[in-house]
């Protein structure tokens, strides 16, 4: 029997790189997508959620749970703590847009430039990182980086301009052992890049996509 994902998006550009992700890593998947637009236009340009945010995101959550899901992925970095406090309610297997890419990072002492087009995630991922170093004793040396216009680019519908700006700027970012690309809408940059930087690349859709199996397959 098809194990049934929900993906719930505060973002439409998220939808096609995950989506896509499922179609090539697990296909035998039934994935649904649950898009709010209204989420990202609520918050503020700090990042910082109001308190009737967590309301909205449990709230889809156990829709998205009430809808038969085997599995919820919420696509949204900048809304982890808010995922963090409705999935304990859940008794489904619910994972934060970058939660899988952070333990992967964390997995190992290396050099990771994580790079994010909106400034109000990177503080976000950064503290996903180095909270799950330190659960594993670890210690990888951060360098964050945001690419300037790339997320003006993007909003305006650019989205060539957005890629183009991305991979510029991790090309001249120099050389780190890993590559973090902190939000899902990033991920059509990669085609951009050379192959030995691409190779170093982890991505969130990715890394969701297999620990997702693994988590409902358990």
């Amino acid at each position: 029997m098809k194990k049934r994902i929900l993906l719930v998006h505060a973002y439409g550009p998220s939808i096609p790189p995950i989506v896509e992700a499922f179609r090539t890593q697990w296909p035998e998947a039934e994935v649904l997508n649950l898009l709010d637009e209204a989420l990202y236009a609520d918050v503020g340009p700090d990042g910082v959620l109001a308190p009737d945010m967590f309301g909205r995101v449990e709230r889809l959550l156990s829709h998205a749970a009430q809808s038969r899901a085997d599995g919820i992925i919420f696509t949204g970095s900048t809304f982890g703590p808010a995922v963090d406090a409705a999935r304990a309610q859940l008794s489904i297997p619910v994972l934060k847009a970058d939660e899988a890419m952070c333990d992967r990072i964390a997995a190992r002492n290396q050099r990771v430039l994580v790079v994010c087009t909106a400034k109000r995630a990177l503080p976000i991922i950064r503290a996903n990182i180095l909270e799950a170093a330190e659960r594993r004793g670890t210690r990888p040396a951060l360098t964050e980086l945001c690419p300037t216009g790339a997320k003006d680019a993007i909003s305006a519908g650019d989205h060539a301009t957005h890629d183009r700006l991305i991979a510029e700027s991790v090309e001249a970012a120099g050389d780190y052992d890993v590559i973090a690309l902190g939000q899902i809408s990033m991920v059509p940059a990669i085609s951009l890049l050379t192959l030995a930087t691409a190779a170093r690349v982890l991505a969130t859709p990715q890394c969701s996509v297999e620990r997702m199996r693994e988590l409902v397959s358990a």
